[in-house]
């Protein structure tokens, strides 16, 4: 994604996810993360970073 300040602003986003079907329950997790700038991506208020890589679980019931 190209932000308003080329450089700082830009980054690129990914993910990796897998799933599986439980009779009917769908377990699922992904890693989500991006490569964006740590200084530029930071809240002003308390400094936590906004890019960081996380880790995404759900579970849902298909009927």
């Amino acid at each position: 994604i190209k932000g308003p300040f080329e450089d700082p602003a830009s980054y690129t986003d990914y993910s990796l996810a897998v799933s599986k079907d439980f009779s009917g329950f769908v377990v699922s997790g992904a890693i989500v993360g991006t490569d964006a700038d740590k200084t530029f991506y930071s809240s002003p208020v308390n400094g936590k970073r906004l890019g960081k890589t996380s880790l995404v679980v759900g579970v849902k019931y298909n009927f």
